[in-house]
């Protein structure tokens, strides 16, 4: 085995292993942004029809949907851009009961 495969090896893993945990890491992203779009989305739906809204730092921004946007969307961005993919786990297993919460009120409010 000559010297360029001896170096050559352990750096091709190493760059094999950091683009699967890129990946993961950039999916992870995703869907933490994604469901903080549905919650956006869902928000502004149920504050358009009247329906108020429990936390109270969320409720001060309902009225402006600039104001509405920047918190529930645009800290979220810079969130995820600066904390890995598998730190926002605990967060999107959060969102997703949120998410849930709110789909459930927004039927059984509608009928």
């Amino acid at each position: 085995m000559s010297l360029g495969q001896r170096i050559a090896g352990p750096v091709t893993y190493i760059i094999e292993r950091s683009r699967r945990r890129d990946k993961v890491d950039t999916a992870l992203k995703v869907v933490f942004l994604s469901l903080q779009l549905i919650d956006l989305t869902l928000t502004a739906l149920a504050a358009r029809y009247g329906w108020i809204e429990l936390n109270p730092l969320v409720k001060a921004s309902v009225d402006s949907t600039y104001k509405l946007a920047i918190f529930k969307f645009g800290v979220p961005v810079l969130i995820s851009w600066f904390v890995p993919g598998r730190w926002l786990i605990p967060a999107i297993l959060l969102l997703l009961m949120v998410v849930g919460w709110n789909v459930k009120e927004l039927i059984a409010l509608a009928f």
